[in-house]
């Protein structure tokens, strides 16, 4: 029964361990940075800029931002807003790189372009689209990112970027966004349309430590054994315990006869 008592209070506490880690250590992506709502009424509107095959004439746009102070950030997706009315290829053919600002040091690219459910202020011209790290970036916290976007030599069409006068931006905590670095000088002091969506890495979990540690005390505890401090008997108390018998075995014959 106390076997069956420890094996239950085992799996309870891997259990409740087992369930505070998943619990606590769940987090959900979040958009951290974003000026995709910024609108034309109130002057949240700039210009559609392309980028050219090559770079030719006005290179690639560079936008910057800032992560927030917290734990690391696993990067999920950027967003950017295309005109629609271009070849929807142009997506396709977007080569679209981050940086961190210190070292100027590549971290990877982004692919897949998928269409974001968000509806842009001109749904039938413009669309926002989202892409992925090609492999897992991970982002510090207080530190300067750019994104450098482009299109290479040899693609069949531009891409046509939609930018933004204002330099309003949204943030669930202390992120930002600065002012886009751009070669064609109509979309200087503008600012590319641009989101970032990005997971916290979580700490462990102080609860599913201590149950953890109370685990491995209780599975401690069950293998520790105590040494027998009882001495173990010799050959001279055996031999005396023999001859204690041989006399007392005499003395009872010699009273029965």
């Amino acid at each position: 029964m106390k076997t069956f008592s420890y094996k239950v209070l085992q799996l309870l506490l891997l259990t409740g361990t087992l369930w505070i880690c998943v619990i606590g250590g769940q987090a959900k992506a979040t958009v951290f940075v974003s000026n995709l709502d910024d609108l034309l009424t109130t002057g949240g509107i700039g210009d559609i800029h392309a980028l050219f095959p090559g770079g030719t004439p006005y290179g690639t746009d560079t936008a910057r931002f800032a992560t927030g102070t917290g734990n690391s950030f696993l990067l999920n997706t950027i967003t950017l807003e295309f005109d629609a009315v271009a070849p929807s290829q142009q997506w396709g053919n977007i080569n679209i790189q981050l940086y961190r600002q210190t070292g100027n040091l590549l971290l990877g690219s982004f692919g897949n372009p998928v269409a974001n459910s968000k509806p842009t202020q001109w749904p039938a011209s413009t669309t926002f689209i989202d892409f992925s790290p090609l492999t897992e970036i991970t982002l510090s916290p207080s530190s300067q990112y750019y994104i450098v976007a482009s299109v290479p030599t040899g693609s069949p069409t531009s891409a046509a970027l939609l930018f933004t006068k204002s330099s309003v931006y949204t943030t669930p905590s202390d992120w930002s966004m600065v002012a886009t670095t751009a070669g064609n000088p109509f979309a200087s002091g503008e600012y590319l349309v641009l989101s970032v969506d990005a997971t916290t890495v979580p700490e462990p979990n102080t609860a599913a430590l201590l149950l953890i540690g109370g685990l491995m005390v209780q599975i401690g505890c069950r293998s520790f054994r105590w040494p027998n401090k009882s001495p173990e008997p010799t050959a001279v108390g055996a031999v005396r315990s023999a001859v204690a018998v041989r006399v007392a075995s005499r003395r009872w014959l010699s009273f029965l006869r």
